[in-house]
């Protein structure tokens, strides 16, 4: 960036100006004299300078541009090159575990695709859809990790696709991608939710008033402590996503075990002050296949793209269970 001989001095009256200015009304009480045949004439001659470069240097110019103008665009420039290397693409196999209805087998296909700083495994899921193989079929929707539906496992974890920076799961010039396991298979990465539903919808994830007219004609809110919203807002994050319950182990090899996503939200809508099922909730999952077929491997904590940390919450409701028998005895 080369700068006009007239920016200094055109800088040099922007600041002396004010500063001359600001000097005339202090000293004018004082030194008079000072003020009439010094400072006003330095302010004059301040204005006068500002007043001609500015004008040579916005509108002069005629053959080449103003300096000050030559100054902006080369910061424009600068950051549009940057723009332009987060573009840049670098080559990545999309290894795709899909289902080959002719040999009836899961098989591996590769797309060559690539990446930038930016690119996610699921806009590379669309461009191989898009421009290689319009038989692929994936599951998305809100693309920016709210709606959970882009639930797959990328390079053997569960994980949300839109969330998943493609430069981040690059392993040996390659990302594999498959279908969730806990879930029955539909097609290619589209898994069946209808039983991960159906669990979820045992636990009654709803309040419970045991006044029914009080509960659908309510005459006023549920008012409610810091402390009482805090017991239970951290499981309440759920987004509906199935990654914990296809990482569990548990739910892995035993079917018919809950698992930790509807145990997770038995203990959100339980440690609700608004809720008024109470220990019911608790006697319903006090089974083998209920909060004690946790085994707390904690796979379904980490997996989470929420922060969720069901792992916990089965703990503690094994916690209530406990005291709930102990009071019994």
């Amino acid at each position: 960036m080369r700068a006009s001989f007239l920016v200094a001095p055109m800088y040099v009256a922007m600041i002396g100006v004010p500063v001359l200015m600001i000097l005339y009304v202090i000293s004018y009480a004082f030194a008079p004299l000072i003020c009439y045949y010094v400072l006003l004439p330095l302010i004059v001659l301040g204005l006068f300078i500002f007043g001609v470069t500015g004008f040579f240097e916005v509108y002069a110019s005629t053959s080449t541009r103003s300096p000050l103008l030559k100054m902006e665009s080369d910061s424009i420039s600068e950051f549009k090159d940057v723009k332009l290397a987060e573009k840049h693409e670098i080559p990545i196999d999309l290894v795709v575990t899909r289902f080959n209805n002719h040999t009836k087998k899961l098989e591996k296909q590769t797309y060559k695709s690539g990446a930038s700083r930016f690119t996610t495994v699921l806009d590379m899921l669309l461009n191989a859809k898009s421009e290689g193989d319009q038989t692929l079929s994936f599951r998305y929707s809100c693309r920016m990790g709210i709606c959970g539906s882009c639930g797959m496992v990328i390079n053997g974890k569960p994980m949300l696709a839109c969330e998943a920076n493609s430069i981040n799961n690059v392993i040996e010039g390659k990302i594999e991608v498959g279908p969730m396991e806990a879930h029955p298979l539909l097609k290619d990465l589209v898994t069946d939710f209808d039983e991960f539903f159906n669990k979820h919808i045992s636990i009654k994830p709803e309040l419970y008033r045991n006044d029914k007219k009080e509960q659908y004609a309510a005459q006023h809110e549920y008012q409610q402590k810091q402390s009482q919203i805090e017991e239970f807002l951290p499981y309440s994050y759920c987004i509906m996503c199935g990654l914990c319950m296809d990482a569990c182990p548990v739910v892995n090899t035993n079917k018919d075990f809950i698992g930790p996503q509807p145990l997770s939200q038995a203990y959100r809508y339980y440690k609700d002050s608004r809720d008024e099922l109470g220990k019911k909730r608790i006697e319903s999952i006090d089974t083998l296949d209920g909060i004690w077929g946790c085994e707390f491997a904690g796979a379904c904590s980490k997996v989470c793209p929420k922060g969720v940390d069901p792992a916990t919450a089965i703990q503690l409701l094994k916690n209530e269970a406990i005291k709930g028998d102990i009071k019994k005895e």
